[in-house]
Formats: C-alpha cells, sequence, structure tokens
C-alpha cells in the first residue's frame, strides 16, 4: 500500500497542493486504489481514493493503526561532511536500515564547505526514501555542526560507535547497542585528525577499525548504522 508522509493528517480527507500531484501523478493513482498517510507520529492512516480531479484528490477514511515498521532502537549518525552526491547516497540507504537522524559536522580534513551541503534536498530524499520503504517518520537531516558541537552532542548518548579508519577494535566486537540511544560517528574521505581521534577517545569511546580494505566513507556509514540496527534486533 502506497505511502505518503503529510504535515497533517486532513480530517476532511481531501489532497492538495504537492500531496495531490504525487499521488496523482507520480503514483498514478486511481480511484478505489487505498494509501496510507502518516504524519509521524507512529500511527499509519489507511484511506480509499473516491476521487480524483484536477486540483485535489479526494479520501475516504478506512482505519488508524499502528506503524509496524518503525524502529524502536534510535539510532543517530553522526558524519563529517561529505560531497553532494555521497551525501544523497547516505540519507537514502540510512533512512531505508532505520536511522532516527543525521547531523553533519566539519572536521579538520573535509573537502567541501558547510554551504555545499543543502540540507532541503537531502530531508526530500529522506522524506521519498522514508515513503518507499514504510518507515513511521521521515528522520531529519540537520544543518551542518562544528567538530566541539559534536563532541558535545554526542555525550548524551548511552552507546557511541567510533569507527576510526586508522584502525581500534574489530567491528562486531565493539557494537555493544544494549538499549538507549546509539550515536555513529564516521569521518569524511580525508578521515580524522590525530588530534580528532584523540578528542573522540577522551570521551570513553573505543575506536573500532574497518577491516584490512579501505571503506569509502558513505560505505562506512551505511555499514555502521546496519550493524548497530541489526545489534539492537531491528534487522532480524
Amino acid at each position: 500500500m502506497r505511502k505518503i508522509f503529510v504535515d497533517k493528517i486532513s480530517k476532511d480527507g481531501i489532497l492538495t497542493g504537492n500531496d495531490h500531484v504525487h499521488v496523482s501523478v507520480v503514483l498514478r493513482a486511481r480511484t478505489g486504489d487505498k494509501i496510507t498517510l502518516c504524519d509521524g507520529d507512529g500511527y499509519d492512516h489507511l484511506y480509499e481514493i473516491t476521487s480524483i480531479d484536477r486540483t485535489s484528490t479526494k479520501l475516504k477514511f478506512l482505519e488508524k493503526v499502528r506503524c509496524e515498521t518503525e524502529p524502536e532502537t534510535t539510532v543517530d549518525l553522526f558524519v563529517a561532511l561529505l560531497k553532494s552526491d555521497k551525501f544523497d547516497l547516505v540519507a537514502q540507504k540510512c533512512t531505508e536500515l532505520g536511522v532516527n537522524a543525521i547531523y553533519p559536522f566539519c572536521s579538520q580534513f573535509v573537502q567541501v564547505k558547510k554551504e555545499s551541503v543543502r540540507t532541503d534536498r537531502l530531508n526530500k530524499i529522506c522524506k521519498e526514501a522514508a515513503q518507499q520503504c514504510g518507515r513511521g517518520k521521515v528522520p531529519v537531516f540537520n544543518e551542518p555542526m562544528d567538530f566541539n558541537e559534536m563532541l558535545s552532542a554526542v555525550k548524551e548518548y548511552d552507546n557511541v560507535l567510533f569507527l576510526y579508519e586508522k584502525g581500534g577494535g574489530k567491528l562486531g566486537d565493539n557494537i555493544k547497542v544494549k538499549g538507549g540511544k546509539t550515536a555513529v560517528i564516521v569521518g569524511s574521505e580525508g578521515g580524522f585528525s590525530d588530534d580528532e581521534a584523540n578528542m573522540i577517545c577522551g570521551l570513553g569511546v573505543e575506536p573500532t577499525g574497518l577491516g584490512k580494505r579501505i571503506l569509502r566513507a558513505e560505505t562506512a556509514c551505511i555499514t555502521a548504522v546496519a550493524l548497530a540496527m541489526y545489534e539492537a534486533g531491528e534487522l532480524r
């Protein structure tokens, strides 16, 4: 069943504007088709399309059910600034895997500027991916933060997974998600400086190696989120 994320569930069952265009043009829905509307409240609102005209799609409410696809575990990704096409992939695939939010941050060896991060576009990608995979909420792709802001933010998490290109503990051994909120930290294409790595480890976080092969930053993001979700029981 097609899922549409809306800002607010309409009591009168009418879709207009971009939501109407998405249903009638992009999805090519027809009268009698069933769709699901979701506003991020954890519930799916099921409707049947009763009519479609040039300006609106009219719906008949069927039922409201709890969304069973949204992960119970909170996993947030903190990733140093990447080039736009790589951020596109990270936003899409990590949304599919169940990430709660994505926080880009600046580090010493990043190769792009804050201004190049188009969060409006990336949030749209997150929304499209959430609709496609049946999520119960759309992850937020936040505005870039400074390195020290990232350090302060991850202090509030119960579990922190720090992927370090210069090695550390084994990836499987260091993923210990036992409830609570989990932060995943991944560097940019240029990696972390020694000082930055030491500051992260100074929080009591053990670095985790990436194996013998050199993974691209976007691959490391997707791998880490997938393993954190698996360890938490969300992919079993």
